[in-house]
């Protein structure tokens, strides 16, 4: 055999194993994520994660797409009971404690302690209302903030302007909100305010908000069903469906916002999610503006975290982590909000372009402002057996005319028996 063609299969026996090498070395990271629950929009993320695999070609990301949040907050709590790494996981922001006390999840501090600048250099980036939801009862970072969404108030202003009513026009109290329900129904003949499905747990904790209370305490330890700004916003809601102003539907969540889209709505609590399907389809004049006031402007925040699993080996979290990174840069913050209309999280993805000429839409202005307004969403132990809890209270007042404060007290001792259990 000659020196040349020697030297030639050497390096052809090098490079194979090279590229052996390469491809034994790669880390692999699951990545849980509800594409239901988000537009459906699998295919965004698919391809989010192609991407950032070309720019590291040493992490294979398993993308596994869910329909819900609650099916990805069980895959990961059945993986951790299994001694498996459930990766990277979008849960939502309510089940921080849930996944904590199931031993799921890890601590971010130390990740953050080692970022360049401090801990701080990374969380300036993101808006800091929509923090509130990251951090456990013991004061340690769990979650970064992957999307936000806020509950917001829509209006058909063709059906509006039939009232007598004007953008500038629009109802900043509860008792103007009643006035403005009963203006619309002289029109339409029709309860005008649409009760959405699913998720109107959220929506009414909305209303406690904005009456001055919160669901539950500052540690997430007690609810606070039995509070009297709690039953004063159930009795609200009662009033609205006895006199006709509102009404409860039965469809899907997205029932809510289609329903609206083609005119069958006329005002409507959702989540400021729907923006982006009004912005591209609606055929009408529509407008958002701040979630009317019994005492204060306040709101809870919604949407989904990212949690970084147990069971992990050091590579797998140093990859996970470098998804964290991803993300979170701007251009994909404004590509995820674009799509999905939930807010970004890093102020400056504002100011892409993807969504700066979005934002300088009144609806969109509108929205944006009540971030200021932006608290914490209830988030306790076993939230997801507290939601079904609080749901049944609601429904016994509108369906079965059970006083308010008499249902929201049983809602309040059953709630705070699971409040006592741990995983």
């Amino acid at each position: 055999m000659g020196t040349i063609t020697r030297k030639l299969l050497c390096i052809i026996v090098l490079l194979i194993l090279l590229t052996t090498q390469s491809y034994t070395a790669q880390t692999k990271i699951p990545l849980y994520i509800p594409s239901g629950a988000t537009t459906e929009s699998s295919r965004m993320y698919s391809n989010m994660v192609k991407d950032f695999e070309i720019e590291n070609p040493d992490i294979d990301v398993l993308f596994k797409p869910k329909s819900r949040y609650d099916d990805v907050l069980q895959t990961v709590i059945k993986l951790t009971q299994q001694k498996k790494s459930a990766g990277v996981a979008i849960v939502e922001i309510s089940e921080l404690l849930t996944l904590k006390y199931a031993n799921a999840i890890i601590a971010l501090d130390e990740l953050l302690d080692q970022e360049l600048g401090g801990r701080n250099s990374f969380l300036k980036t993101i808006i800091p209302g929509f923090l509130a939801n990251s951090y456990g009862d013991d004061g340690k970072i769990y979650g970064i903030p992957l999307m936000r969404s806020i509950p917001i108030i829509y209006y058909n202003m063709d059906i509006l302007k039939k009232a007598g009513i004007t953008a500038d026009e629009l109802p900043n109290s509860w008792r103007e909100l009643t006035e403005t329900l009963k203006k619309v129904k002289a029109v339409t003949g029709q309860p005008p305010f649409i009760l959405a499905p699913t998720w109107y747990g959220w929506l009414f904790e909305a209303f406690v908000r904005q009456n001055g209370g919160a669901l539950a305490n500052k540690t997430n330890t007690q609810v606070q069903f039995d509070h009297p700004a709690t039953i004063e916003a159930l009795s609200y809601w009662k009033m609205l469906l006895d006199k006709g102003l509102m009404r409860r539907n039965r469809g899907s969540w997205k029932s809510i916002i289609n329903g609206f889209e083609i005119g069958r709505y006329h005002v409507i609590y959702y989540s400021s999610g729907g923006m982006g399907q009004l912005a591209t389809t609606a055929k009408f004049n529509w407008m958002t503006d701040t979630i009317p006031q019994n005492k204060i402007y306040s709101i809870p925040v919604g949407a989904a975290n990212i949690f970084l699993s147990k069971h992990m080996t050091a590579a797998e979290k140093k990859a996970a982590w470098k998804l964290v990174h991803f993300l979170l840069r701007p251009n994909i913050q404004a590509q995820i909000s674009n799509r999905t209309g939930y807010f970004p999280v890093v102020q400056s993805a504002f100011e892409d372009p993807l969504l700066k000429e979005r934002y300088s839409m009144e609806q969109f202005k509108r929205a944006r402002k009540q971030l200021d307004f932006a608290n914490a969403k209830i988030m306790t132990l076993h939230y997801v057996e507290i939601r079904k809890i609080l749901k049944a209270a609601i429904d016994r007042t509108l369906d079965d005319d059970m006083p308010a404060e008499e249902s929201l007290k049983i809602a309040q001792r059953e709630a705070q028996k699971w409040l006592k259990l741990r995983q």
